[in-house]
């Protein structure tokens, strides 16, 4: 059986270092192994701060992210148009990792769908439905694509807040 991965195309890694480096000998040996793995075909490219400020400028996820957080995000490495490193240099694992589930093509999720965790449901359960549902279609004016159950339990004496105050008003204490 065949890794799915390899029959897709390999992703470009865009590698945004800085220059003068804070460790010369980190820096040094990420070139290495960014140089044995683009020597195998992986699409790596390097932009060092001092000789490339022209990507620097015109890359504007980069761009944005030092004018927010300064040169300190530094090294910063793109996937596409997203940053998935900053602030270390990528080892060689991530680096071919990078290139090749990046080429692979992916569904992604809503960005709300996302912060509940694999599918878009919490605990990796069953997907969310993709419908405006509660108060929130109602703000909308949408009717459900299925019926809602009518009733409810009883509320007793506890505020509606959706409906205004239907019971005996805020329980004592």
């Amino acid at each position: 059986m065949s890794d799915p991965h390899e029959s897709a195309p390999l992703a470009a890694l865009d590698i945004f270092l800085p220059s003068p480096p804070a460790d010369r000998d980190a820096q040094e040996a990420f070139l290495d192994e960014a140089a044995v793995l683009a020597e195998a075909g992986h699409p790596i490219t390097v932009y060092l701060q001092d000789e490339d400020a022209w990507a620097f400028a015109q890359c504007e996820p980069v761009a944005e992210l030092l004018a927010s957080a300064g040169d300190a995000v530094l090294p910063v490495t793109l996937l596409g148009a997203d940053i998935v490193v900053s602030s270390v240099y990528p080892t060689a694992a991530q680096m071919e990792r990078f290139t090749r589930s990046g080429g692979a093509p992916r569904e992604r999720p809503s960005a709300a769908a996302a912060a509940c965790g694999p599918g878009g449901a919490p605990g990796g359960a069953a997907p969310m439905p993709r419908e405006a549902g509660g108060f929130a279609a109602q703000l909308l004016g949408v009717a459900p694509a299925r019926p809602r159950p009518e009733g409810g339990p009883d509320i007793g004496g506890r505020r509606n807040l959706m409906g205004g105050d239907v019971g005996d008003g805020l329980p004592e204490r």
